[in-house]
């Protein structure tokens, strides 16, 4: 199957390539969620600018990039409209990108409805009050980094930051 080996160029920071497969498993009617969820990721950090220079990412990705991302979480929502992730990336991306209002209790009850899915733990353990989702977050470290996706990569940066910033606190005796 054409997005395994997506999956594999993705891995390997194979940016532009890792794309093109995915999109290509999409033509070819590979519409799982991971796909979806892989590119539309991909696709977002991507528009970033430190992820582009870094992966010397072409201007015309990046530009098709930044359109490509939110049409592809509108087509996983059609395709999955159950999914807690991709609900949880609509909010999160302009929550992230532009700071719209994104309740912490919306990812709350995100969490509720499948707690097999603990991507919304990437906001909520950023959260003040979020050392109580500490265990989630170092459950959905240890996938992400058996993972090893552009997605996984973004997810476990965040807890990664959270992490390091609570121990540099507690350090200084300043936790909370």
């Amino acid at each position: 199957m054409i997005h395994f080996e997506a999956i594999r160029l993705d891995r390997e920071g194979r940016i532009e390539e890792a794309a093109l497969l995915y999109e290509e498993a999409l033509l070819a009617g590979e519409r799982t969620l991971e796909l979806f969820l892989n590119l539309a990721i991909l696709y977002w950090q991507a528009t970033d600018f430190g992820f582009s220079t870094h992966h010397r990412l072409g201007p015309g990705f990046v530009a098709t990039a930044g359109k490509r991302f939110p049409s592809l979480l509108r087509e996983a929502g059609r395709a999955y409209p159950g999914s807690t992730e991709v609900r949880f990336w609509q909010k999160y991306i302009p929550w992230a990108d532009l700071g719209e209002y994104f309740a912490p209790e919306d990812c709350r009850k995100l969490l509720l409805e499948d707690p097999s899915v603990l991507v919304p733990v990437v906001y909520l353990f950023n959260e003040r009050e979020g050392r109580e989702y500490r265990e989630k977050a170092v459950e959905l470290l240890q996938r992400c980094w058996e993972d090893g996706t552009t997605r996984s990569r973004y997810v476990a940066s965040v807890i990664g930051g959270v992490v390091t910033r609570i121990e540099w606190a507690d350090a200084r005796g300043k936790g909370s």
